[in-house]
């Protein structure tokens, strides 16, 4: 992967049940089959994971994994 944000997010959907074998960061949560229901719960778990606030509507279905992890350095959590 490119960072660990997009490691970490992936790992995460793989908690959720999510199949990631082909996620790479390109891969949006739609082409991923998310509903909102389990954005909302990988948010949930990424703000416990990373001690940060992800407000309703940050991740959306339309984003990739990549532009997600965007979001989620601009909220501060670092890129290793």
């Amino acid at each position: 992967m490119g960072n660990s944000i997009e490691s970490r997010i992936i790992v995460v959907l793989g908690e959720l049940a999510v199949p990631t074998a082909d996620v790479t960061p390109e891969t949006t949560f739609e082409a991923m089959e998310i509903d909102s229901l389990l954005l909302e719960e990988l948010a949930l778990r990424l703000q416990k994971s990373f001690d940060i606030a992800i407000e309703s509507g940050d991740l959306v279905p339309e984003q990739t994994v990549a532009e997600a992890a965007a979001v989620l350095e601009d909220k501060g959590v670092p890129v290793a």
